[in-house]
């Protein structure tokens, strides 16, 4: 019934079904699921919750929890949940992404390579994983990592190319800039030797 898109009826027969079994954690975690379908993201939490009261050891909760936290724009909880969820199942590399993306909403730009980086060594054609740990090097400001992992995402899948070249120019500036600014130190360093030699000598 969720499936086929008819997700009030299907909220409000889980809502029976749970009033009627209230222990049954099948019963809420298919209520936060179609609660979540409806757009209802608040009430799927609460559902969630109930579920995760019976037991507190099902990835799928926590992954979903996290889902409906993440859309709610609640990243800290979104990233507690992932957290959990990655615990319980280390080698989904979904979870790890999105964990990732959590931590990067955070702030938390290193944390969120890390995930990124787990992400990606569990699934190598991941290429959204690829483009977030590419946009994350971008913002921590290595641009080489940067643009390298950006280039991969685009290989991978060409339709990340548009969001890739949003930033992608600016960090080829400042890596041309950078690799600029050492070849000048480089060519001005014997000079400033000689000069220093120099004035010693006086």
């Amino acid at each position: 019934m969720i499936k086929v898109g008819h997700h009030e009826e299907a909220v409000r027969l889980l809502q029976e079904f749970t009033k009627e079994n209230p222990h049954s954690i099948e019963g809420w975690y298919n209520l936060g699921v179609a609660l979540a379908e409806a757009n209802r993201s608040e009430d799927a939490v609460r559902a969630y919750d109930e579920a995760l009261a019976i037991d507190t050891m099902i990835f799928e909760i926590w992954f979903n929890k996290g889902t409906v936290l993440y859309q709610l724009k609640d990243f800290k909880g979104a990233k507690q949940c992932y957290e959990k969820a990655v615990e319980l199942r280390p080698d989904d590399a979904e979870a790890w992404n999105n964990l990732g993306d959590s931590q990067s909403r955070l702030g938390e730009g290193k944390e969120a390579i890390e995930s990124y980086t787990r992400a990606v060594a569990l699934k190598p054609d991941y290429a959204q994983a690829f483009y977030n740990k590419a946009n994350a090097h971008f913002i921590e400001g290595d641009d080489e990592h940067a643009i390298a992992y950006a280039e991969l995402a685009v290989k991978l899948d060409p339709k990340l190319s548009e969001m890739v070249e949003q930033w992608i120019h600016v960090s080829r500036a400042r890596l041309n800039a950078q690799k600029d600014q050492e070849e000048y130190e480089k060519r001005t360093e014997p000079a400033k030797r000689l000069d220093l030699n120099l004035n010693g000598d006086s």
